[in-house]
């Protein structure tokens, strides 16, 4: 592997994984006997799982070790488990990490050079197998992001291949007051393609203009809602028109006795056996005055309810009450 190839693979995998996916250990030569013997054990475990088949979970066993000690010997492990499951472009970057991993330490101690070497070799494997696609992200703000089929891509590796299984693949670019913007590419196996995207050309956030909206129609003149006092007036006319009766009723009867009484009595007292009569043309007289009251309050309560039943549009019709000879009267006219 050329010294150029191999910084290629140096940079690409530092810069594409988020620091949160490279949660590292100690390093063996600083690590105490409990992390030794922890992360072993984690490994020892790791490497039992893989040799059933059981590769997710031994991959987990394995990065679990390598979070206790760093060690490219377990990350080259986790890659091979991520290869063996099919996670082909998961394990090409784990391949990449180990070469990086295994470089920096290999001054320490010798026996990591088979590993980087082994990396290297195993990913060089892969790499037919997978498409890439190299960005050209035009017009980024501080805030832009990219990521490659859900994966962030890190600003320092826009510009480098990036690994896509062969087939469709979303890009996605956001960009802060913007919509994200998406594009779907489609690579064969070994296939090596290019795709420029301008950062600020999404729709801003806020969208296109709204149609302006019709002015609301003016509302509706409001009905009047009193038609249901028309009956109520009717009542009470009649109770006016009942008791108007009832005072003429009454008031001529107490007139028929004030009248007999007087001829009885001439201008006299009237004599103890007359009691009677003026007892009941007394109450007669009061009859008729209550009569009169209810007759009045009646026929103006009537007339009051049934105004305000009319609808609004109708001409108003005065109601009043009036005398007659010998009598109360109502009546009315339009207006």
């Amino acid at each position: 592997m050329s010294r150029a190839a191999f910084f290629y693979v140096v940079a690409f995998a530092i810069a594409q994984v988020p620091q949160a996916a490279r949660a590292d250990g100690v390093l063996p030569s600083v690590a105490t006997p409990v992390q030794r013997e922890q992360a072993q054990s984690r490994f020892r475990r790791g490497k039992e799982l893989a040799s059933k088949q059981r590769y997710e979970e031994a991959a987990t066993e394995f990065r679990a070790s390598h979070e206790i000690v760093t060690s490219p010997n377990t990350r080259l492990e986790l890659a091979r488990c991520m290869r063996m499951a099919g996670r082909l472009v998961a394990a090409y970057a784990e391949f990449g990490r180990t070469a990086v991993e295994a470089k920096e330490l290999e001054a320490d101690d010798n026996r990591y050079q088979r590993a980087r070497e082994a990396a290297v070799a195993e990913r060089q494997e892969i790499e037919p197998k997978l498409g890439f696609v190299t960005l050209a992200i035009a017009n980024p703000s501080e805030g832009t992001r990219v990521t490659v089929a859900s994966e962030e891509i890190r600003r320092p590796a826009w510009a480098e291949p990036a690994p896509i299984a062969a087939g469709s693949t979303e890009i996605v670019v956001e960009t802060p007051v913007h919509l994200p913007i998406r594009r779907t590419v489609t690579v064969a196996a070994g296939e090596k393609i290019s795709l420029s995207i301008d950062a600020q050309s999404g729709e801003p956030e806020t969208g296109p203009p709204q149609p302006s909206v019709a002015p609301a129609a003016p509302p509706e003149p409001v009905r009047n809602n009193l038609s249901s006092l028309r009956p109520w007036a009717y009542v009470s006319g009649g109770v006016g028109a009942a008791g108007l009766v009832s005072f003429a009723l009454f008031g001529a009867l107490a007139r028929s006795n004030y009248d007999d009484l007087q001829t009885a009595c001439g201008g006299d007292a009237c004599p103890v056996s007359k009691q009677d009569e003026i007892a009941a043309g007394k109450t007669k007289q009061t009859i008729a005055n209550v009569s009169l009251v209810f007759g009045v309050l009646g026929a103006a309560a009537g007339a009051t309810l049934f105004v305000l039943s009319m609808p609004k549009d109708a001409p108003v019709t005065s109601l009043g009450l009036f005398v007659l000879p010998g009598g109360l009267g109502v009546g009315g006219g339009l207006r």
